[in-house]
């Protein structure tokens, strides 16, 4: 059998597992139903399903149990973050495998032209990350093309709208910044290793924040009503995980809790009249001085 199939297999016992608990009938009808979508055939089994759990815990680090009591149902007992790694990793892994077993794909797949720069930095970034090496790079500022060499603690790399940042302790004055993967130049990876030890709790620096940037005040509740157009849309794409959702007679309202950052501001300001902010004031205010603005470039 090709590593495909066993690959499009995984995926896809995690993305049903991922919807809540399984027995093997559910996961059985799931997969048939999946892999006759795609006009691949299917045969499977409990001994088989056992070896994909084997396999998927060594090769993704993702544990799947079964209760052996009641309903007998298969259940996620990864974290959360290890799952969301694991899956993107199969996402890929399978769209990449589909586009090379497809005939003229060019003709049906469109994909992005516009890419962003940098990714060939990541697999050295992630050894220097991982093994605490010394990191030297140049950088360039966009908005003034500014050009400075910076020596860096790398702590760890984050995605954010299509980009990819590096995290890391900037020797000269000891703070923690983020480089935007398209802006380093010239990265060299020292053999030596930092001896530092950083407090960081990297992964809920920007737990309330949209993007990159953390700012300096707290997280404020916020309440945004998005048009019945938008609802669906919102509903499948959140803007953070701290959503909650209330129905209206006329679209949706949806309550975070965040810090008001320029890329939050920026990010509502893309739905124009589709969003209407309604709580805090002082996020009305800024959303209503960024709209005159646009207004004053075309009066």
């Amino acid at each position: 059998m090709p590593k495909q199939t066993y690959f499009t297999r995984y995926s896809l016992i995690l993305k049903r597992l991922e919807r809540g608990p399984a027995t093997f009938e559910q996961l059985y009808r799931y997969l048939e139903k999946e892999f006759d979508l795609i006009d691949q055939p299917f045969t499977w089994s409990r001994r088989t399903l056992q070896r994909d759990i084997k396999d998927i815990y060594e090769s993704f680090q993702v544990e799947i149990l079964n209760e052996q009591k009641g309903d007998r149902c298969y259940v996620l007992a990864s974290k959360p973050e290890n799952r969301q790694i694991s899956q993107r990793l199969l996402d890929a892994w399978e769209l990449v495998h589909i586009l090379k077993s497809s005939q003229n794909y060019s003709d049906a797949v469109m994909l992005e032209e516009r890419k962003p720069d940098g990714l060939q930095h990541f697999h050295g970034l992630l050894f220097a990350i991982q093994n605490k090496r010394i990191t030297s790079f140049t950088h360039i500022k966009y908005y003034d093309d500014t050009i400075t060499e910076r020596k860096v603690h790398p702590l760890a790399l984050k995605e954010s709208l299509g980009r990819w940042y590096l995290l890391a302790v900037d020797t000269h004055d000891g703070k923690l910044k983020t480089f935007g993967l398209d802006r380093i130049r010239d990265i060299d990876i020292s053999k030596t290793a930092y001896r530092d030890q950083y407090d960081y709790d990297v992964k809920n620096l920007f737990k309330h924040s949209f993007g990159i940037i953390q700012g300096d005040g707290k997280p404020q509740k916020i309440r945004l009503a998005f048009s019945d157009e938008q609802a669906n849309y919102i509903r499948s794409f959140p803007l953070h995980h701290s959503k909650a959702i209330f129905h209206e007679k006329e679209g949706i309202v949806v309550k975070l809790e965040m810090v008001i950052t320029h890329d939050l501001i920026m990010e509502l300001m893309k739905y124009g009249p589709e969003v209407n902010v309604l709580q805090p004031l002082s996020l009305r205010k800024k959303i209503a001085a960024q709209a005159k603005k646009v207004m004053q470039l075309y009066t």
